[in-house]
């Protein structure tokens, strides 16, 4: 115990006062009266309460010593030392990465960081705390908050993002913040060391608190389909992280169904290549790996079966200013003859000129002058309509001759002269196809800007998987460019309804937790792979460790805590006593 203000304790001078006017107050002097009778009846009340009497005899001195001596106390203002942690400001940095769900036990390395955050915030005592949590960026949960109630509610509501954690901008972030007051940082993860914390400004405190501990891990590396002479194909790449031998089971699902399924055993700090000979033709495939190991959510990987359309086809004649604004773009084009596109253009996209529906091949498809020989010249201007392809196109300014009448219900038309369509889009035999439904000689659109963007958004539309939107990292942002209906719900694997987006106004965010996603837009179904960062593939722990500390600060075992009502309370204690003594003064008058 300790006390804030011990000059005050000259005070006792008052107490020593008092009791030395009691020593000396007022002596009887003795008289001669001629009768007793009345001081006879005042002896038999005192001898029938004479503890009453003894008590009204001293009280006042006891109540006047205790209201001077609680003033003297509230004037030192007392407090205590308790077991705490050093400062006025605390700035608590937690890892919300991947590998913190690694398992330690039964509880993972997060919930463990959480409970130590917790234990030390129930040591603090109205000191200011601010919560940052770090992915891929850093984040204040909270700043300079007091209300302990509201601190432990947000450690509770902290979750992982599964996204690789950026040390160097929470630091610098947390080192922004410091003020004039003593302030503390710790950081709360599992592999930080020395080498990984960026230099700071401001030289405070910085305990690192590495938490979990090491031990087993296997990863799934690597997974992927692909079809071959007919049939789907497999492989996968497990890697053993621990120095001994382990068994592992490999499987691959399709929603509740095994198709393939092998035990192995895995060298220390060894890996294998597992390859599928065959596989049923399905939309997706999910590989996981059963193994004893603390870290599973790197034990799983999604694989979505499609077609790569990663390649143009000019077949026979086509404008040399098409082939040359698709080069300007940067894709390159492949000119076949047509007797030979049918087998060799399977795996890309067609571009063709005056050819008619009739004639198209199977095949996502970018078709010129379809009815070739049956121009009309237009009379009437260039109306559009609001769609992706035509961003930044300003097709309506430009020079048209003439355009062909075509017959095409299942396509859109984008642009129109009057009744005679000039751009359309769609889908024909299960297939995209863009029609260009004028001779690009009849125009002067090769010498726009918009021609080339034209090409490229079109390229991008029909190469786009139509039922799976590629891989993304968890959290990950990204403008998705949609053709239909641009409102997507995301549904887990299961079938759990997750959020939905307005791909027109905003962005499209990626589920934080790795795994298999279905998107459903309109009457069309997608899917998306949400995979780990080849960062987070490791759960090494480092060791904890504290930089900046100086050597003549207080242990962080203790620290002295004021508790600034005490003097309050002591106050009001003197006032209350105070009225005890009014009362009692005044009862001994009126007798």
């Amino acid at each position: 115990m300790g006390v804030t203000n011990p000059i005050y304790f000259l005070l006792t001078i008052f107490i020593a006062g008092v009791i030395i006017f009691y020593l000396f107050r007022k002596q009887y002097e003795k008289k001669i009266i001629p009768s007793n009778l009345f001081w006879d009846q005042v002896m038999n009340e005192w001898q029938a309460s004479p503890w009453i009497e003894k008590l009204q005899k001293n009280l006042l001195l006891w109540l006047q010593l205790a209201i001077l001596t609680l003033l003297m106390f509230a004037l030192i203002n007392p407090f205590w030392l308790k077991k705490g942690i050093e400062g006025e400001h605390f700035i608590f940095i937690i890892d919300t990465s991947a590998s913190m769900s690694a398992r330690n036990g039964v509880e993972t390395r997060f919930q463990l960081a959480k409970k130590e955050i917790s234990n030390l915030v129930n040591q603090l005592n109205g000191q200011d705390v601010t919560l940052i949590t770090i992915g891929n960026e850093a984040k204040i949960e909270l700043k300079n908050e007091t209300n302990f109630n509201l601190i432990q509610s947000k450690i509770k509501e902290l979750s992982l993002s599964y996204q690789t954690s950026n040390m160097n901008k929470a630091v610098l972030l947390a080192d922004s913040l410091t003020g004039k007051d003593h302030t503390s940082i710790h950081i709360f993860s599992d592999a930080v060391t020395k080498d990984t914390v960026p230099k700071m400004k401001n030289k405070i405190p910085l305990h690192v608190h590495n938490v979990g501990k090491n031990g087993d891990n296997l990863s799934l590396l690597s997974f992927g389909v692909t079809k071959k002479k007919e049939k789907i194909i497999g492989a996968g790449v497990i890697k053993n992280q621990s120095n001994r031998e382990q068994k592992v089971e490999f499987f691959i699902q399709n929603n509740d169904d095994t198709l393939f399924s092998k035990k192995l055993i895995i060298p220390a700090n060894g890996q294998k290549i597992i390859e599928v000979p065959d596989l049923v033709v399905k939309d997706y495939y999910t590989a996981k790996i059963v193994a004893n190991d603390i870290y599973p959510i790197d034990n799983t990987r999604t694989a979505v079966y499609s077609k790569s359309l990663s390649k143009l086809y000019a077949v026979g004649e086509v404008n040399p200013f098409v082939i040359k604004g698709f080069q300007t773009i940067g894709i390159p084009v492949t000119q076949i003859s047509e007797k030979d596109w049918n087998e060799e253009s399977s795996d890309g996209i067609i571009l063709m000129e005056g050819r008619s529906s009739e004639t198209w091949p199977r095949s996502p498809l970018i078709i010129f002058n379809p009815q070739k020989g049956k121009e009309i010249a237009l009379k009437r201007s260039i109306s559009v309509i609001d769609d992706p392809l035509l961003q930044y196109v300003e097709f309506d300014q430009t020079y048209i001759q003439k355009g062909t009448k075509t017959n095409n219900p299942y396509l859109e038309t984008l642009a129109r002269s009057g009744d005679l369509p000039l751009l359309e889009k769609g889908e024909y035999m299960g297939n995209r196809v863009v029609s260009i439904d004028f001779a690009i000689e009849d125009s002067d659109w090769p010498l726009k800007p918009g021609f080339p963007i034209f090409l490229y958004q079109s390229f991008q539309w029909l190469s786009e998987q139509q039922h799976f939107k590629g891989f993304f990292l968890p959290g990950e942002k990204k403008w998705m460019s949609t053709s239909g209906n641009s409102d997507w719900k995301v549904f887990d694997e299961s079938g759990k309804f997750l959020s939905s987006y307005q791909l027109d106004k905003e962005s499209f965010v990626a589920p934080k937790k790795p795994g298999l996603y279905q998107i459903i837009a309109g009457d069309q179904s997608m899917y998306i792979s949400v995979v780990l960062d080849e960062e987070e593939q490791s759960v090494q722990v480092e060791p904890s460790f504290v930089m900046n500390q100086p050597k003549d600060q207080v242990s962080q075992s203790t620290k002295a805590t004021k508790y600034s009502f005490l003097w309050f309370w002591l106050t009001v204690a003197a006032f209350i006593i105070l009225l005890i003594e009014w009362e009692v003064y005044s009862r001994a008058h009126r007798r």
